[in-house]
């Protein structure tokens, strides 16, 4: 099985819009593009913002226990599932969770961790 990894940066905004801007030049002049997984964030205290604690707790969670549902993730994590679904939302929106929604007798979403480690940079 491939290690997937995604990669967490901080960097202005401009110096990513700038990355996305050459990369975006060279596929259309027919330059092969090499495909990677990133998430860039403006400051360290964004990333502190975003990757808190218990999120990071609920990716790990999701990894090792594979919860059939996100009912199942709360009470694994003894968290209030509204708590649970709010920052369910934000990795969902980062792309650092997924979900597969699955109908049985009712309908339940699992949560899903499809990568490996966070490689956080931080350019000094």
């Amino acid at each position: 099985m491939k290690i997937r990894n995604i990669k967490v940066t901080i960097k202005e905004t401009k110096n990513a819009l700038k990355e996305f801007a050459t990369a975006l030049a060279n596929a259309r002049k027919g330059e092969r593009i090499v495909p990677h997984e990133e998430i860039s964030f403006k400051s360290i205290d964004a990333v502190r913002k975003v990757l808190t604690e218990k999120r990071m707790q609920l990716m790990h969670v999701i990894k090792q226990h594979s919860p059939d549902s996100i009912y199942e993730l709360a009470k694994i994590v003894n968290r209030d599932l509204k708590s649970v679904n709010t920052d369910m939302s934000i990795l969902l929106d980062l792309g650092l969770v997924s979900v597969e929604t699955l109908r049985e007798e009712r309908k339940r979403t699992k949560p899903r961790v499809e990568f490996d480690k966070l490689n956080v940079e931080i350019a000094i």
